[in-house]
């Protein structure tokens, strides 16, 4: 986890300040880019037409919530 994160998670009433939104808003505003996120990687998934198996490839990052936080 990033040092932003670490924070937040420690000071729950410093997200305010840092972010612009609650603790509760943002934890809600995570939950629901993620279940978006992994709901269009599932359409793309099952659009692609693949000659070699999945898998492969750089792995992100940043996960979901460092992006959804730096956004």
């Amino acid at each position: 986890m990033s040092e932003i994160l670490n924070y937040i998670e420690g000071n729950k009433k410093e997200t305010q300040r840092l972010i612009g939104l609650e603790y509760e808003q943002l934890q809600h505003l995570i939950q629901n880019a993620e279940r978006l996120h992994h709901e269009k990687q599932a359409v793309l998934e099952s659009k692609k037409v693949r000659i070699i198996s999945g898998g492969g490839g750089r792995k992100p990052k940043l996960s979901i919530t460092e992006q959804i936080i730096l956004t």
